[in-house]
């Protein structure tokens, strides 16, 4: 099996499973007052504290543990999106757990509004400026698209936003982007941003939420005063140890030579989606004519395993964020390859031609 669908998940590193394994045994809950317990309380603020300045967090600022970045993207709309006389804008690129959310606010008569995209999918950065004004109290642009990878300027979208209102609090997902790109939150001037584990090789529900102002945000899960009253439930001790090993051994890769290896052995009559200003490690194609999902199967059969997209849409039975992008003759044929540094070269050129000739078998199919 070769695995090309890293922006859905990827596998547990050795070094993040070792920790996960070794922190089981700090089974003592870090809320009690016994030395065992204050150990692992320790473990856990060292952890914190290690993540944020990986992030670069700003000086005051928080790190709170969540089950996953979709609850971190909810608590943080959740905590934000609090008048209906104020304005609320999203990018139509968001992952699903930002999108859905902000939808079930404009049901309730919240002002919402989608900032729409490029053709690489990032937000229409001029047509988003236009929308910003006085009024506004919150924007959540995605740093990098789990779609396409195609990047946000967050900076400046930050810069400009606050400039016409100091006060309006902005969010970005970085889910992809942790570890794809430098992530500096100082220079970014965020007030929330998103991380994820499982996405660079650590476990599975565990993710974080970081908060430049713990004043002014607003917990939805209630209970007892974990994570500083912030977020009650009782740690996840041995994934937040795995999570900050992976974040440890992250190291910003070039995936450009092997993307264009994928490129230059594809054939058919496809729209590349992702540019050359994307991230190298997500490739959204889409092919004529063909469906995505009859491509997917075919290589599995071969051992190539890829996406149609992210996992979080799969049944939805179409691409929300292609269909504002991608012509309609071309969108069935939607196909999201993504990788991590386990595939070689020589994977990505037999993966390009496993899939340009299953377009092939499939239009003599239906022809």
């Amino acid at each position: 099996m070769i695995y090309f669908d890293n922006a859905s998940t990827t596998k547990i590193s050795e070094q993040s499973l070792a920790s996960y394994i070794e922190a089981s045994e700090l089974f003592f809950n870090p809320s009690s007052l016994y030395k065992q317990s204050v150990t692992v309380k320790s473990k856990i603020e060292s952890a914190r504290a290690s993540i944020l300045k990986f992030l670069k967090g700003i000086a005051g600022s928080t790190l709170i543990f969540t089950g996953s970045a979709t609850e971190a993207n909810n608590a943080v709309l959740n905590s934000s999106i609090t008048r209906k006389d104020k304005k609320y804008i999203i990018s139509a690129g968001e992952h699903s757990s930002i999108y859905t959310t902000a939808k079930k606010y404009l049901e309730a008569g919240y002002n919402i509004e989608f900032a729409p995209l490029t053709k690489n999918g990032s937000v229409n950065i001029n047509r988003l400026k236009n929308m910003i004004d006085k009024d506004t109290a919150f924007i959540s642009i995605i740093h990098v698209s789990n779609e396409t990878g195609a990047v946000n300027d967050i900076k400046e979208i930050c810069r400009y936003a606050k400039n016409i209102n100091p006060n309006i609090i902005i969010h970005s997902d970085g889910v992809q982007a942790l570890g794809k790109i430098n992530v500096d939150l100082k220079s970014l001037g965020v007030d929330y941003y998103t991380i994820s584990a499982h996405k660079i090789h650590g476990p599975k529900g565990i993710g974080a939420l970081y908060i430049a102002n713990k004043n002014k945000f607003k917990p939805f899960i209630f209970g007892g005063e974990q994570e500083m009253g912030l977020r009650a439930g009782t740690e996840n001790t041995s994934n937040i140890l795995a999570m900050k090993t992976a974040i440890d051994n992250l190291s910003i890769i070039d995936y450009h030579e092997r993307k264009q290896t994928i490129i230059d052995n594809l054939s058919g009559d496809y729209i590349l989606v992702s540019d050359d200003t994307c991230v190298d490690n997500i490739i959204s194609i889409c092919f004529k004519g063909v469906r995505g999902e009859t491509i997917e199967h075919m290589l599995e059969t071969n051992g190539y395993l890829i996406g149609t997209g992210s996992a979080c849409n799969s049944k939805a039975g179409y691409n929300r964020v292609l269909s504002s992008i991608v012509p309609k003759e071309y969108l069935s044929g939607a196909i999201r390859i993504s990788f991590d540094d386990e595939v070689t070269k020589d994977d990505c050129k037999n993966l390009a031609i496993l899939i340009s000739n299953a377009v092939k078998q499939y239009n003599k199919r239906i022809n």
